[in-house]
């Protein structure tokens, strides 16, 4: 039996709504550890590995581990018709997830359970040689500035500095972090690393990253990127997004 209650609409909205974006059908693994997920996009461009844990919640049970396919978009279809002071439970049936919403008044919705066609994805082992860890809205603001100029972006660093840069026919932008300034928490690298990635994906896995949040991210050059925020006792939200690599 599965079934857990949850009092923040918000939390599981800008979770699932980020999820959706780049996973249009989804198997989670339940357990008594919490709500697992690790898919690949149908492009196998990126990555999506999630973790609610049953902290998250202020009533979770699951007396056995079991595994549930759901249609993401859905889910979060139903999670917008929340209000915000209404209280969620989340049970799973035989063939459907069952989602009672409690607030001024009570509402009941289910979506259908999909059947499963195969296990889930497991996330590759990946050496990276640079790691960085900044403030959420200082990586927004660079890729929404890369954004005007291209549809990729380039993440560049150097032992002292982390720089998120764009180029187009006419016009480039750039936005450098150096150990001087607030917004740069730490780097590791020890030598210069250069990628380019794609903006479309990025702003995507953006959507429930909060202002002023931690998030880390570790890459090599022309190598993907794993892309890590959590909130601690909540979630932990991490992205692999393959590099953008000129064959010219």
């Amino acid at each position: 039996m599965f079934k857990a209650t949850i009092q923040d609409v918000s939390f599981l909205k800008d979770i699932f709504d980020s999820v959706s974006s780049l996973i249009t059908e989804a198997t989670f693994r339940l357990s008594n550890e919490g709500i697992e997920l690790t898919a690949m996009d149908a492009a196998s461009v990126a990555m999506v590995i999630l973790k609610i844990l049953p902290s998250a919640f202020i009533e979770y049970e699951c007396d056995k581990e079991e595994q549930m396919t759901i249609n993401i978009g859905n889910f979060v279809n139903v999670l917008k018709r929340a209000k915000a002071n209404d209280k969620i439970t989340l049970e799973l049936g035989e063939s459907k997830l069952k989602i009672k919403m409690i607030g001024d008044f009570k509402r009941n919705f289910s979506i259908p359970l999909i059947d499963i066609t195969q296990t889930q994805n497991k996330a590759p082992e990946l050496s990276f040689k640079c790691k960085v860890e900044l403030v959420s809205n200082a990586l927004k603001d660079g890729i929404k500035d890369a954004s005007m100029v291209s549809d990729c972006v380039i993440f560049e660093a150097k032992p002292d500095s982390f720089i998120i840069k764009s180029f187009g026919d006419l016009s480039e932008t750039a936005l450098e972090l150096t150990k001087d300034s607030p917004s740069l928490i730490s780097i590791e690298c020890n030598e210069e690393i250069k990628a380019k990635y794609s903006i479309d994906y990025l702003e995507k896995m953006m959507k429930a990253l909060k202002s002023n949040e931690k998030v880390t991210l570790k890459f090599s050059s022309d190598y993907p990127v794993r892309i890590d925020y959590a909130s601690v006792d909540r979630f932990q939200l991490s992205y692999i997004l393959a590099p953008r690599v000129d064959t010219e």
